[in-house]
């Protein structure tokens, strides 16, 4: 591919050189409305499980160039330029759409990180229960994927919440990862989808519902556990109102707000 001329499609100019610029190497539909990017930097990059990229396009018209964060959904562990990042194309987003439907291999597109603090390193010894909506599957998949990958055997709980199975994001990667660790329950529950058999729940995430999750669990008493929480932003709201409720200390709580 012509470098100086498809491929720098997206680019907007970097004149105080503070975007790094990344190839894409392979993109993965996701779901029915999302996609799984694999994106090669310069160098390896070090960061915390549940941290996020910003990447920017450029755009015609003004203001010239959007950017968005995304969450990263690979391990960080082993270190390599190689990342990935799962984005959920949403109707009034500029640039989730481009990427998941208008980007392909051989693309390069600007970035840079990594940002945020829904992070988890395994240094605390407790226990993690996380619950995503949409896009915030994403960094709990790259924390579960640092686990295995390590071979570590804190016990998680993930909770994933959806319309369907069609638009519930990275479902195959977790569920070969719920097969193979002990450790690790992935729980799903499906707000459009009555009917269907292959979630345990068909509601929104709800005290109750937190409250059985935690319960797997087994040996770990709910207000010493660390939660995450990363979704639209009713969900957040909704979800750490119900963990007060279960007497869990806001303190044990990270949320992050994602599409």
């Amino acid at each position: 591919m012509d470098t100086d001329g498809f491929a720098q499609r997206w680019l907007a100019p970097n004149h105080d050189q503070e975007w790094d610029v990344a190839t894409v190497t392979e993109v993965h539909p996701d779901g029915s409305n999302a996609a799984t990017l694999q994106l090669e930097l310069t160098e390896p990059v070090d960061f915390v499980a549940g941290q996020y990229y910003l990447v920017r396009i450029r755009v015609e018209g003004a203001p010239g160039a959007v950017q968005q964060a995304y969450s990263l959904s690979s391990s960080p562990w082993p270190s390599s330029p190689l990342i990935e990042m799962t984005v959920r194309a949403v109707p009034e987003g500029r640039m989730s759409r481009v990427l998941v439907h208008q980007v392909v291999a051989g693309d390069q597109l600007q970035v840079r990180g990594p940002f945020g603090s829904l992070t988890w390193d395994g240094s605390d010894g407790s226990a993690l229960v996380m619950i995503g909506a949409g896009s915030g599957v994403a960094p709990f998949t790259s924390i579960v994927r640092f686990a295995s990958a390590l071979r570590l055997t804190t016990p998680m709980v993930l909770l994933c919440s959806g319309r369907d199975q069609a638009s519930t994001l990275l479902r195959t990667p977790l569920e070969e990862l719920n097969r193979r660790e002990d450790w690790l329950s992935v729980v799903h529950t499906l707000t459009r989808s009555q009917g269907d058999t292959w979630a345990r729940f068909h509601r929104r995430v709800d005290a109750s519902m937190i409250e059985r999750v935690v319960s797997e669990l087994r040996g770990w008493d709910a207000s010493s556990c660390s939660l995450l929480v990363a979704g639209p932003p009713e969900m957040v709201t909704s979800v750490r109102a119900a963990i007060l409720t279960l007497g869990i200390s806001g303190d044990h709580v990270v949320s992050e707000i994602h599409a």
